[in-house]
């Protein structure tokens, strides 16, 4: 395993379209009057083994506000703002042109994921070993249905059934050879299946706490009775 510098990008440049006609984008609402993705800049700015911040911000966001956060939470690490493209593929492509320190790992975590035990990061990077990734992952425990037009068509066997979750650590060469090898742009739900589908391999960390993804207003009141 290479030296534990990396490169943290959080994707940040969702407008919240499933958060109930909100206006404002669910990654900045305030809990506790802390914006939600502050909860994960906060915690990464204590490692020791990040070099470099990269947000991704929808185009629609000042710089300068994000910059205003970042002094008033005192983010000290060195933070670049970037926009974001018309696909997860190419807003995080935008952010990884941004790195101008050289690191072995680049991290990319979703804004809306703000109680990660982040140090959980390192156990996950010494864990990659001959691997080109690794991603936390949740087992499903639920009953799972295969459905078609309302109509149950099957129970699928849940064995080998887990959930995708971010952050998701990428060796750097990888993840760039990974970019250069996609000729066409599909839609990719995250980096994981990128690499995934052009022959690279990625490990998987069973996570054991909590890690909230905040799609709706109802996630946000459970973020908030976590936090109690």
């Amino acid at each position: 395993m290479g030296k534990l510098s990396s490169a943290f990008i959080l994707a940040s440049g969702g407008i919240g379209q499933r958060f109930e006609n909100s206006r404002v984008p669910k990654q900045y609402f305030k809990v506790n009057k802390i914006p939600i993705l502050m909860y994960s800049l906060s915690q990464v700015n204590k490692l020791n083994f990040i070099d470099q911040i990269i947000i991704i911000k929808n185009k629609n966001i000042e710089k300068k506000f994000l910059y205003d956060l970042l002094t008033k939470y005192k983010i000290n690490k060195h933070t670049t703002i970037v926009d974001g493209g018309k696909s997860r593929f190419e807003s995080v492509k935008n952010a990884i042109n941004e790195i101008n320190i050289k690191n072995n790992y680049i991290i990319i975590h979703d804004a809306v994921r703000p109680n990660f035990n982040f140090k959980n990061l390192k156990k996950m990077m010494k864990q990659i070993d001959a691997y080109d990734g690794i991603i936390p992952v949740e087992k499903i425990d639920s009953t799972i249905k295969n459905i078609n037009n309302e109509k149950v068509v099957k129970t699928l066997s849940r064995e080998n059934l887990y959930l995708s979750q971010t952050p998701q650590v990428f060796k750097t060469q990888s993840l760039l050879k990974g970019y250069n090898k996609v000729k066409k742009i599909n839609k990719f739900t995250d980096e994981s299946e990128m690499l995934e589908r052009n022959g690279f391999r990625i490990k998987s960390f069973l996570n054991k706490g909590d890690n909230l993804k905040i799609t709706t207003k109802d996630d946000l009141e459970i973020f908030k009775k976590l936090l109690k």
